[in-house]
Formats: C-alpha cells, structure tokens, sequence
C-alpha cells in the first residue's frame, strides 16, 4: 500500500503548498481587507496573524508530504502521532465545511456550491490519506 500512498501524500504534498498561497487571491475575492478595516486594531491585528499562521501551517503540512513521503508512511511514533493528527485536522476541517459554513452561503449559487464540493472532496481526500497512513503507523495495514 505504501507504493500507493507515497504519490499520493506527494500530490496532497503539492496540493497543501498551492492551497496556502491561494489564501491571497481567495482574501481578495472575500474583501478580508475591507472587513478588517471595519475591525478594531487589535481584532484586524489577529486576524492577520492567524490567517498568517494558517497559511504556515498548511505549508508545512505541505512540505514534509511533498519531499520526503516515508515519514509519514516509515513506522515510526512521529509517523504514528503525525499521522493521526494530520487525519483529525482534516476532519474537523470537513466537519466545518458542513456544519458551519451556512447551506445559504453556497446553495444555489453557481460558483459558491462549485467551490463547496471541490473543497468537500479536498478535505475528505486528505482525511481519509492521512488515516491510511495512521493505520499504517498503527500496523492495522502494510
């Protein structure tokens, strides 16, 4: 299965790279600088600092799959906890795709519901990539 995944966490790899570096057209689009200007100083102030760190942490997601996909897929207790906790995070991710994003922000909107299913798959992808590789890690599978 590892032959498998390693394309795979490859690509995801590439995919989490461009996603943190589309957070600047994707703030455009949503006027976030016309929205933290009605913001207080310090609310704009951590606004910025969080999409920031965000777009970090996606990138650093990013780059270990992109490089060197055997960490996560090599039996180790990094790759165990590493694993599982990049599956977590997609899943709660998938989880506010469709309980908190409000079905009347996207439904019947041609290029919002386009852009709701695509990111429904993305996030299921990689929850469901980085849970084989916990399971790998876990020796629940080769």
């Amino acid at each position: 299965m590892t032959e498998i995944l390693a394309p795979l966490l490859r690509f995801a790899g590439a995919g989490l790279i461009v996603l943190a570096f589309l957070h600047l057209p994707m703030g455009r689009r949503l006027l976030w600088k016309e929205d933290a200007a009605r913001m207080s100083v310090l609310n704009a102030a951590v606004f910025h600092v969080h999409t920031f760190f965000i777009c970090l942490a996606v990138l650093l997601m990013g780059v270990p799959c992109l490089l060197d996909p055997g960490v996560l897929l090599e039996k180790s207790r990094a790759g165990l906890w590493g694993s599982w906790s990049l599956c977590l995070f997609w899943l709660c991710r998938l989880w506010c795709q469709w309980f908190v994003y409000l079905p009347s922000w996207w439904k019947g909107l041609r290029f919002e519901t386009a852009m709701h299913w695509v990111f429904t798959g993305i996030w299921l992808f990689l929850t469901v990539l980085f849970g084989l590789c916990g399971a790998i890690q876990s020796g629940w599978t080769s």
